[in-house]
């Protein structure tokens, strides 16, 4: 999934400025905050928790899918100011052969925690959603091999100024250069803006409609690049 992103591709920037490095595992907590002050008005990850529990729950969310798909390798990537260091962006890429995850897995990133805390109704959704986005993104693709990107967060106060499409071109260039055997590179979005926003990038809409968790839906793009 992708957070709102009011980049401008023909916005002008000095990419000097900029630079993209793996994630470190120090830094989940951080990235984990990004990413809940980006998603907190998407429409997706409003049906998860009720609103008392939005902001405490999302980050919870974020930590808890960062170290999950981050545990064996580094799949995310951290946009930073050279001058300060701090970080402005970020977006996860995840490769096709992504390793299931163990029950070890969940233990380490304290799901009884989490249930403890938000109730089994909640994991419940949170895992439907996952699992409906995933399956319409298969569908939509054609293929079961595909890279998938998600995550995609801009700083809101560093919006506009192309960081977002230096972020997805950079991406987009580290697949082309690693010259692997995949050439698909799938994403699923619920905002308008992020379809214009990666059409503009070269993407194309594979499908859209509706997705139905129990008694609630929200609107759904799938969203497929070509690496040629």
């Amino acid at each position: 999934m992708s957070a709102k992103n009011t980049d401008k591709i023909d916005t002008k920037m000095d990419c000097e400025s900029f630079y993209i490095e793996k994630m470190q595992l120090p830094e989940i907590k951080e990235t984990a905050n990004i990413l809940t002050d980006a998603f907190k008005t998407n429409p997706a990850y409003s049906l998860i928790f009720n609103k008392t529990d939005l902001q405490e729950g999302l980050i919870r969310l974020f930590e808890t899918s960062l170290f999950l798909l981050n545990r064996r390798q580094i799949s995310t990537r951290l946009v930073k100011e050279k001058d300060s260091g701090a970080t402005v962006g970020t977006f996860t890429l995840v490769p096709p052969e992504d390793a299931r995850r163990s029950f070890n897995d969940y233990l380490q990133a304290d799901l009884p925690g989490f249930i403890y805390k938000f109730g089994i109704s909640t994991l419940y959704r949170m895992i439907s959603l996952d699992n409906c986005n995933k399956k319409t993104l298969l569908e939509s693709m054609k293929s079961k091999e595909y890279y998938c990107l998600s995550m995609v967060v801009v700083k809101e106060q560093y919006r506009g100024m192309g960081i977002g499409s230096f972020a997805i071109k950079s991406c987009l260039d580290e697949l082309l250069e690693a010259k692997k055997d995949c050439h698909l590179l799938g994403l699923t979005t619920q905002l308008p803006e992020n379809v214009s926003f990666y059409s503009r990038l070269g993407f194309e809409i594979i499908g859209e409609g509706e997705i139905y968790i129990k008694k609630s839906h929200y609107y759904n793009w799938n969203m497929k690049y070509v690496l040629v």
